[in-house]
């Protein structure tokens, strides 16, 4: 009898199993299709609708650059808490320089296709790197790409974040490979474009990655040796004296969602306008980056360890990196894939009821970036916040806008713990030896 009860039951949860699956493939090959269509056929007809703001300015440095000017000289830190013109170190502007050799419509759609290609190519590299082998990689990699909200935010809005996301992901396996200059050399270009993964140099500090530090650092270096032939020693000082000061002050807008712009909107700082700046708030800020980089560090260790655990950390120093951040707009959570799927990859290795709460905060933390913030923060614009200001409400449903940063926090917290619990499992086993 007890034979007979368990067959159908071992026979039903394969059965779901499958359906579960081929459900995942029809979804995939579902948002696969519409990307094809709405990101590579629809341009080339004429009819791609996107409104690729944040790409104007990467356009307009590199036809600035070929009419002899500065890229930076559009850039007004002062205008709104958002910035205009473009705001990328040197080497970033020496890349997109090419641009400026052809038409706008060519360069958009060229742009366009680079960043879903990117985001793909970074999507498939993040899953059948953190992953079990037997899981629908490439169907996951696909919906990442084509599905969560902040990546496709990219696409529509032409921002740089899907570059810095493929070199985040091809870091990303060189870490939990071994591979330590590679590592540091990625790493190094994507500083150089974007300045917030120069943070992630705690993680190879912290392994004892001396030759992987250097070859981080050099690259830096190398970068901008690189962008000044281009734009002379005047256009690397303007982004050092006039660019990096606006980048790294405090903004509480609401898309901002790093820690800092969470303590901004706590005081209600430089939400709708530049605000003056506020030493003790600029302290506080300061020190939550160190403390977020710090527990980084202490649960990061040399020596050997899984690679769900090795990608649990490079998931961490991402999270990490996000949330240390000055400014970390939405769609700069694109990065959120990685630490996800450490997260996924972790609770398969050690199973569910092990990692429970690791899974819990995964979970929340996919369903606040995915669906809550595209339903209901994209379609608030300056006029409904101007409008909001006004009112007593104004400060409570300010901090409502904050959901997403805490949901990271959770995120980084789990992550933390876990890696934290297998270090001092480590240790002691260590000890006893």
């Amino acid at each position: 009898m007890q034979a007979a009860v368990s067959r159908p039951r071992s026979g039903r949860a394969p059965l779901r199993l499958r359906h579960g699956r081929l459900l995942l493939r029809a979804s995939a090959i579902a948002v696969t299709a519409l990307a094809a269509w709405q990101f590579l056929l629809a341009p080339l007809l004429g009819h791609f609708g996107g409104r690729f703001e944040d790409f104007a300015a990467y356009l307009g440095a590199a036809r600035g650059m070929a009419a002899g000017h500065s890229p930076y000289a559009s850039f007004d830190g002062n205008v709104s808490v958002v910035m205009t013109g473009f705001d990328y170190p040197p080497f970033a502007a020496l890349l997109v320089r090419p641009l400026a050799l052809l038409s706008d419509s060519n360069a958009v759609t060229l742009w366009l296709w680079l960043s879903v290609a990117c985001t793909v190519a970074g999507a498939l590299i993040v899953a059948r790197t953190l992953l079990p082998r037997s899981w629908p990689r490439t169907d996951i990699a696909l919906l990442a790409a084509f599905a969560f909200a902040p990546a496709t935010y990219n696409y529509w809005h032409g921002q740089m974040n899907p570059v810095i996301f493929l070199l985040l992901a091809l870091a990303l396996r060189g870490y939990v490979q071994g591979r330590e200059v590679s590592t540091g050399v990625l790493l190094g270009v994507a500083a150089a474009i974007k300045l917030s993964p120069l943070v992630l140099v705690v993680l190879l500090l912290r392994r004892g990655w001396w030759r992987g530090t250097a070859a981080m650092l050099l690259t830096v270096v190398a970068s901008v040796a690189a962008a000044i032939p281009v734009m002379g020693v005047s256009g690397v000082r303007t982004f050092v004296d006039t660019v990096m000061p606006s980048l790294t002050r405090e903004t509480g807008w609401i898309y901002n969602q790093s820690l800092g712009g969470l303590l901004s909107r706590i005081g209600d700082h430089s939400v709708l306008q530049v605000g003056g700046a506020s030493a003790l708030l600029h302290t506080v800020v300061l020190l939550a980056a160190v403390v977020t980089l710090g527990a980084c560090f202490f649960v990061v260790r040399a020596g050997r360890r899984d690679p769900a655990e090795r990608g649990a950390e490079f998931g961490l120093g991402v999270v990490a990196m996000l949330l240390a951040a000055s400014i970390a707009w939405y769609p700069h959570f694109t990065h959120l894939l990685i630490p996800l799927a450490a997260a996924a990859g972790l609770v398969a290795a050690r199973g569910w009821r092990v990692e429970r709460r690791l899974a819990q905060a995964a979970l929340a933390a996919l369903a606040v970036f995915g669906l809550l913030v595209p339903l209901v923060v994209a379609d608030i614009d300056m006029n409904s916040m101007v409008s909001l200001h006004a009112s007593a409400a104004w400060w409570p449903a300010l901090q409502l806008f904050s959901i997403p940063c805490l949901a990271a926090a959770l995120l980084f917290v789990a992550l933390g713990r876990s890696l934290a619990r297998s270090r001092t499992a480590g240790c002691a086993s260590g000890s006893t030896r």
